[in-house]
């Protein structure tokens, strides 16, 4: 091949074999194995689905809590707990890392300069204009649709409407919530499941699709974006440059600022 499409290739890709050689040491070997860790990736959206959908009435009459407070106790339990811990214990645990050696592993070696002012910001302003038609002419016929399923219907009661990041809610918990979610997540699903599926081909399509299936409680909106994973740059983002800083900022900008783009843009939010 041309030395230009090596640069190209290079400007993009960080190179660390060290670090490819030890993650790939603790990868899933068996079919069984690489199955189990795609199971765990939906694991808990299902938990979380339960406790939002069909056991949220049972648990405010349980609490006292309203639907919003016990959707909120619930997704910061789910996001900060599950998320922070999981990996952590199953790399101590299962495969005998010590924090340090797991630190390393979840993709917190260093931090990536080229990967943060150069790389992220491309892949992220590709993705953005790449996804206009889709969401413009796609995801709004799509997300109806789910959406007029009973079992993923989401009424005025649920939290997206009512709010994720409720002032009123104990600050703590608040900022747990915040730290699991945009952090949490990308340890879990980027950080860990996608080194533990790295035998499986595409397995960067395998862990993306499955972050959108993941989100149950709130189905009619991620699962209308599943089509869309193919093109999202979290996962992408790991893979080029064996860090999960990037898909860090990546995951504070899409809940942040693409909704906002979106709407200017488009029209669609």
């Amino acid at each position: 091949m041309s030395k230009v499409y090596y640069k190209f290739v290079n400007f993009f890709n960080l190179s660390d074999p060290n670090y490819v050689g030890f993650v790939r040491k603790f990868e899933a070997k068996t079919k069984k194995e690489i199955s189990f860790y795609l199971f765990l990736g939906l694991l808990p959206g299902l938990i979380a689905y339960l406790f939002i959908y069909p056991l949220r009435e049972l648990m405010m009459a349980w609490t006292g809590l309203s639907a919003h407070y016990v959707q909120l106790y619930v997704l910061v339990l789910m996001s900060a707990g599950w998320h922070m811990l999981v990996p952590f214990l199953m790399l101590r645990y299962k495969d005998g890392l010590s924090f340090k050696e797991s630190f390393v592993y979840l993709g917190f070696a260093r931090l990536d300069l080229k990967g943060l002012l150069l790389i992220f910001p491309i892949l992220t302003i590709l993705f953005t204009f790449l996804a206009l038609p889709y969401v413009k002419y796609v995801y709004p016929p799509l997300f109806e649709w789910l959406n007029g399923f009973p079992a993923f219907h989401m009424g005025e009661w649920h939290v997206f409407y009512q709010g994720y990041y409720d002032p009123n809610f104990p600050l703590l918990l608040l900022l747990i919530g915040l730290i699991g979610n945009f952090i949490g997540e990308e340890i879990y699903f980027r950080g860990y499941l996608l080194r533990k599926v790295g035998r499986l081909k595409l397995d960067w399509l395998w862990i993306a699709i499955i972050f959108q299936f993941y989100h149950m409680w709130q189905a009619p909106i991620n699962w209308a974006y599943v089509p869309l994973a193919v093109i999202i740059p979290e996962e992408i983002l790991v893979k080029l440059r064996k860090n999960i800083y990037g898909a860090i900022l990546l995951h504070l900008f899409v809940n942040f600022l693409w909704g906002m783009i979106n709407m200017y843009l488009v029209g669609v939010r």
